[in-house]
């Protein structure tokens, strides 16, 4: 899922104003004509898909089931990156697919990760004009100029990792910490990263990115996709490295810039041509959520069609009793469109069950609806890594009583699940 510091979300209103994971528990100050919010790397970047390709090689991290109700953010995590917020978050899907270098031919080279995350933008939203973007461009390019690679805080981070062991053990371990959500297990799964990059025993080099985009890293992993994408030498399509970048982009409010990494992602064909259909559809899924960060909701809304025209033809090798739910998932983002806020709207008072597809399994929502308010949100889930979502989505949600939610970078399959998994079930309450 994408993080967003209260300098990201000053640019973000000033501009204009989602197959792995950071938190961000700031609330976003909405401007009634410029309203942008996260919905959807990170997907499934599985795809990348910001949602769920995160286990390659088939190897799955697992953590126990929970059960996470409203409560208050918990203290001592890191802010987000000083700019704004969005799916590409780097990118994910919620099926098991290939990323970067992986082998499309066997069914056990693959990775789950999050996709980037998705943008909610009202339909009265105005699109940023074009000296915004080009404030908002240099911005960036500041910001990357006076960022360090490997940052200062690296060589005071501690670890008791043997680092002796191989890529293939570390990288469980370095997924293990992302995964705890604390500032100083993340800092010590991206220490340990950047100590298996320096030995040249990092596999094929893709996941270097995303651990950064996963761990809270925004610009540490902009740097590091713009290397990656440069080199012509992949051994698959980086879908995930073009979705992941493409997010970010959108967080920074650059989104002239993430147009074309899409149009090279739906330009690029698989080696297997089983997966062109699915591909296409994560891309046009990813421009949905540019475009509807972006504020051109038209726009957003026809890529998202096409999105759900393309899943159900695609027959991928596997993953393919996913593609239903994925396409549903799409649809869920349409019906956001118009979602603004809940107040003002008639609800009935009950308990109201729905599940949604998750990361890592179903996710399953239980809304309580009192006064015409919702009052309570259960979630009950398997995801290995949600980056507290669980807990501070369903938090904003209530609080607000609005689905504009921060974005939560490396977690977007799991917000997304929940933000349509509420929607479901205020719809059995009657919300139109």
């Amino acid at each position: 899922m994408a993080c967003v510091s209260s300098p990201q979300r000053r640019l973000a209103t000033s501009i204009f104003r989602g197959n792995t994971f950071v938190t961000s528990k700031q609330q976003l100050q909405w401007p009634s004509a410029t309203t942008f919010v996260w919905l959807l790397m990170i997907v499934s970047i599985s795809l990348l898909g910001c949602g769920g390709d995160w286990d390659a090689d088939g190897e799955a991290s697992t953590i126990d089931s929970t059960s996470a109700k409203i409560r208050a953010t918990a203290p001592g995590e890191t802010p987000p990156p000083a700019k704004v917020t969005a799916d590409p978050a780097p990118p994910q899907s919620d099926t098991v697919t290939p990323v970067d270098g992986s082998n499309s031919s066997s069914p056990t080279a693959v990775i789950v990760v999050e996709e980037p995350a998705a943008v909610l933008v009202p339909a009265e939203s105005t699109s940023p004009t074009a000296n915004d973007q080009t404030a908002a461009a240099d911005s960036l390019e500041e910001q990357l100029a006076a960022f360090t690679v490997p940052p200062a805080w690296l060589e005071s981070t501690e670890s008791s990792w043997d680092t002796s062991v191989p890529w293939d053990d570390a990288r469980q371990e370095i997924r293990t910490l992302l995964g705890k959500g604390d500032d100083a297990s993340r800092r010590e799964g991206l220490k340990l990263t950047w100590v298996y990059l320096q030995k040249g025993d990092i596999g094929n080099g893709h996941e270097y990115g995303m651990y950064m985009f996963l761990g809270r890293e925004p610009l540490w992993a902009i740097h590091v996709y713009r290397e990656w994408l440069a080199k012509t030498d992949h051994g698959y399509p980086p879908y995930f490295g073009i979705r992941a970048l493409a997010s970010l982009y959108a967080e920074y409010g650059q989104f002239e810039q993430a147009v074309p990494l899409l149009e090279r992602g739906l330009q690029t064909p698989p080696p297997d041509p089983k997966w062109t259909e699915m591909r296409q559809a994560e891309m046009h899924d990813a421009f949905g959520d540019l475009y509807a960060a972006w504020g051109r909701i038209d726009d957003a809304r026809t890529s998202y069609q096409e999105a759900m025209r393309l899943f159900p033809l695609s027959k991928p090798p596997y993953g393919r009793h996913l593609l239903p739910r994925r396409a549903k998932k799409v649809q869920s983002k349409l019906d956001l469109l118009s979602k603004e806020s809940l107040k003002g709207t008639t609800l009935r008072d009950g308990h109201y069950k729905e599940t949604a597809l998750g990361y890592s399994g179903d996710v399953k929502l239980t809304i309580q609806v009192q006064g015409g308010r919702i009052t309570d949100i259960g979630v009950q889930h398997e995801e290995k890594i949600d980056q507290n979502a669980c807990v501070l989505i369903p938090e904003q949600i209530v609080r607000n009583q609005s689905f504009q939610v921060d974005s939560i970078t490396g977690a977007t399959v799991t917000r997304d699940a929940i933000l349509a998994g509420t929607l479901r079930a205020l719809q059995q309450a009657g919300l139109k």
